[in-house]
């Protein structure tokens, strides 16, 4: 037999000899523990993306200046997932219908989301190069992916994150990884588990929603700087 040196040009496929089940959001298998980080990630913007193709992994940098202010944190603070026995990377943007829309005035908040849906539903998915999409992902002219929601899953093999956004404040993308774990730390090196991350934004909401009429949109103002982490932030 010839053995050649390399690396095979094909991916095994499944067989019936598999009997693990592939953690993704195409098939998530019964059982599995999904949780939204919204709380914490929603108007977080990817400033930079780093693949590691020999160590498998990817680690993501978003930018959170909302909370670093609320919360006294240090200049620069930046949340970073590091994933690690990265299995998958993909993402899909949306080419919008160039139809006609608009929302009559006067509907009930119901209809006007009816509306938006059966717009929403005649725009395009379509796939984009991983590669090319990192690449874009810069802050120079604001080439940052502006976080509109993230939903973690969880199993006892795998762990997979879904991100969705738009780039360029733009352009509506997908961002699916999936991976072997996942960790969430701070770029001062702080590890954050999952409930202390949820309990970040959670904080910074929860203050959002209690703050004086006079003050419009303004963000809150602060809280009590948060002390040193309660534990690890592996997943």
């Amino acid at each position: 037999m010839i053995q050649r040196e390399g690396t095979p040009a094909l991916k095994r496929g499944p067989t019936t000899d598999d009997d693990t089940v592939v953690l993704d959001w195409a098939n998530l298998p019964q059982g599995t523990l999904t949780e939204y980080l919204d709380a914490t990630l929603h108007d977080a913007e990817i400033v930079s993306i780093r693949s590691d193709l020999l160590e498998r992994k990817i680690s993501i940098i978003c930018d959170v200046e909302h909370l670093r202010e609320f919360h006294h944190l240090p200049e620069g603070f930046q949340l970073i997932l590091e994933l690690e026995g990265v299995q998958s990377a993909r993402v899909f943007r949306y080419s919008i219908w160039p139809g006609d829309f608009s929302v009559p005035p006067g509907v009930s908040h119901e209809a006007e989301s009816r509306l938006v849906l059966e717009y929403q539903a005649k725009w395009r998915e379509e796939s984009f190069s991983w590669a090319d999409f990192e690449k874009s992902i810069t802050r120079e002219y604001a080439q940052v992916l502006d976080i509109a929601d993230a939903t973690l899953a969880t199993s006892k093999e795998s762990v997979a994150l879904r991100l969705r956004g738009h780039h360029n404040y733009t352009v509506y993308h997908e961002v699916f990884l999936r991976a072997k774990k996942i960790t969430i730390f701070g770029s001062n090196e702080r590890v954050f588990g999952l409930k202390e991350l949820q309990e970040l934004g959670e904080a910074y909401w929860e203050a959002f929603s209690r703050r004086q009429p006079t003050m419009g949109n303004d963000p809150p103002t602060g809280a009590t700087p948060i002390g040193p982490a309660s534990g690890g932030g592996q997943l």
